[in-house]
């Protein structure tokens, strides 16, 4: 594949051994259905299929699909050649239990990508996935934590596990990209329920990061009318949002979405 369609699709291709450890990183059961997301050349899918019962492998572009069909010749394999953000993600796991997700993730629609996984999370065994080590931390981080940011608020409201595994150097891919990768794990084995509006008023919260609570949400609500609501909670009025967790996001949500 030429250096164009790989800037095109974001793709950075992982060497064989590295594949090989991540594909085992995870201790999958005979029985398990995995759904990878952007396999490109199958460095993953090559150790991923010996483990587990179906591959079904999502890519959109048309060459690396090609070069799929013709390293694999296994009735396990099912190829779909489309955009991960258009795939019927929900009817795919209606009719597939035991179902985990992984993939090296392109890193340029990395996070839209998880952004659309997340809600499913508790329907599946689990998701293993690859992004940039600023992406990973950023979903993987806590309060007070530098990376702690909204998404990081989303990933905890959806799954009660999420661990980064390994990080991974520029050394093992081709192109070399210019970051640090990590792989980590999300999972969730409870139904949760939250409105979109929920995550919509988080962002608020850090419409000024770093900086306190209450200038982010002055851009929104009237200033007094902030300290307010603020107090209402016990809240000190020179908090900022890294310092808030889920819960807190959750009674701030519930007060402000009546105004």
């Amino acid at each position: 594949m030429n250096r164009m369609r790989r800037r095109q699709f974001g793709q950075n291709f992982l060497d064989y051994n590295m594949a090989k450890s991540i594909a085992h990183d995870i201790d999958f059961k005979p029985s398990d259905i995995v759904l990878e997301v952007g396999p490109g050349h199958g460095a993953l899918s090559e150790h991923l299929l010996p483990q587990i019962a179906e591959l079904h492998a999502v890519e959109i572009d048309k060459e690396c699909v090609s070069v799929l069909q013709n390293k694999f010749d296994s009735p396990k394999l099912q190829l779909y050649n489309c955009d991960f953000m258009d795939f019927d993600l929900a009817g795919f796991i209606a009719k597939h239990p035991n179902l985990w997700i992984v993939g090296n993730l392109p890193y340029n629609v990395a996070t839209a990508i998880l952004q659309k996984i997340l809600p499913f999370l508790h329907q599946l065994q689990g998701g293993m996935v690859m992004t940039q080590l600023e992406v990973a931390l950023r979903f993987c981080a806590e309060p007070h934590s530098k990376a702690y940011g909204s998404l990081s608020v989303m990933t905890k409201a959806y799954a009660q596990k999420r661990q980064i595994l390994r990080t991974i150097g520029p050394e093992h891919f081709s192109p070399r990209p210019r970051v640090q990768s990590a792989t980590f794990l999300l999972q969730s084995h409870k139904p949760v329920g939250y409105e979109e509006a929920f995550f919509e008023f988080v962002q608020k919260c850090f419409f000024h990061k770093r900086k306190q609570l209450t200038n982010s949400l002055a851009h929104f609500w009237p200033k007094p009318l902030v300290l307010e609501k603020l107090n209402s909670l016990n809240f000190p009025i020179n908090i900022r949002a890294e310092q808030l967790t889920l819960q807190d996001f959750l009674k701030l949500y519930q007060i402000f979405s009546k105004l």
